[in-house]
Order: structure tokens, then C-alpha cells, then sequence
């Protein structure tokens, strides 16, 4: 899937930091869920285009790392969160404790989410693909 962006700054190491704009973001399947709105995010200058502040640029958005990306940020916590109450169960633990062993199972879900990414950041990030001419 291909995005056009503007970009918002250059960051060192093949990064920029690019924003939607508001007519992307018009049509865009998944604007009621977009967590970006009016916000900046990192792409990939993978191939070195010659960039500047202000060009708007189409990136390439890997519809299955995409979508894989957003289960893995989603399932993960939920999958831990029965799999923390029931272990905690089997040790013996009231059922607050349980619930409390469950609710951290989650926050620990979502630590191993972040560490994930962070690890693979440049696999999941959206790629600097064209460059477009600016009106």
C-alpha cells in the first residue's frame, strides 16, 4: 500500500520523520483508527533519495507487515492475559491475585511488544519509495 507524505525533518542514519496529510488521511481505509493523526512518524530512506524538508514523498507500506504488525501489538497482551490468570490459578492464588497476576500479564505483553519492535524497527517501518515534486 502506498501513502503520500510530507516530510518534517531529516534524521540521521537513512530516518525522516514525515506527517499524513489531511487529504491522505480523508481517504484512508483505516482513518478512524489511525493512532498518527496530526502527528509525525519515522520512515525508512532505504535507498538513499536526496530528500529536503518539505517534499512530499510516497512511502510503501508492506500490506503484510502491516497488518501482522498491528496483531502482534494487539494479540500478544490478550493472549497473556487468560494464560497469567490461570497460571496464577494452578499456583494457588485467590482470585484477586489472579486477576491482578492477569493485568500483568498484559502490561508485560505490551513490554514484549515494544521490545519486539524496537529490536526490528526498520522491518516494520514504512519505506521511503518516490520522490514527488512539490507544487
Amino acid at each position: 500500500m502506498y501513502e503520500h507524505v510530507t516530510i518534517t525533518k531529516l534524521l540521521a542514519d537513512e530516518l525522516v520523520e514525515v506527517q499524513c496529510s489531511t487529504a491522505a488521511c480523508n481517504g484512508c481505509k483505516g482513518a478512524a483508527f489511525c493512532n498518527t493523526k496530526d502527528r509525525t512518524f519515522k520512515a525508512w530512506n532505504k535507498d538513499k533519495i536526496q530528500l529536503q524538508n518539505g517534499d512530499t514523498i510516497a512511502l510503501y507500506l508492506h500490506p503484510a507487515r502491516t497488518i501482522g504488525a498491528t496483531l502482534i501489538t494487539l494479540i500478544t497482551p490478550l493472549l497473556l492475559f487468560p494464560l497469567c490468570y490461570y497460571l496464577a490459578k494452578a499456583l494457588g492464588l485467590g482470585e484477586g491475585l489472579s486477576f491482578l497476576s492477569a493485568l500483568g500479564g498484559i502490561g508485560v505483553g505490551f513490554l514484549g511488544v515494544w521490545l519486539f519492535f524496537k529490536n526490528r524497527q526498520r522491518r516494520y517501518m514504512p519505506i521511503v519509495t518516490a520522490q514527488q515534486a512539490n507544487d
